[in-house]
């Protein structure tokens, strides 16, 4: 899946989907060297492909609700240190990615 940020000209990969009161909030990288991943809700972006890859598995959060995330991210919860701004988290994602 791929979305466009409305305040930014380049388009991005979405690596997880989740939900606040019904508005789908994606995770991706926002430029190449960021470290790790930010949010962009579907208000303030606009879907480009909405095709998924077959690299994501349906799982629950911390608190019970569903989202998809990337294979690469879910395992060992790397999510949550991508979420933090990890580098090592995101040099770890990228080998995950790097070996299919």
């Amino acid at each position: 899946m791929l979305v466009k940020a409305s305040n930014r000209e380049n388009i991005v990969e979405v690596y997880g989907v989740y939900w606040i009161d019904r508005e789908r909030i994606y995770w991706v990288i926002p430029y190449e060297g960021y470290e790790g991943f930010i949010t962009l809700s579907e208000k303030e972006s606009t879907v480009i492909d909405p095709k998924f890859k077959d690299d994501f598995v349906l799982r629950k959060n911390d608190a019970g609700e569903d989202l998809l995330l990337h294979w690469a991210a879910d395992k060992n919860d790397l999510i949550y240190d991508l979420i933090e701004h990890d580098p090592e988290a995101m040099k770890e994602f990228k080998r995950r990615l790097s070996k299919g």
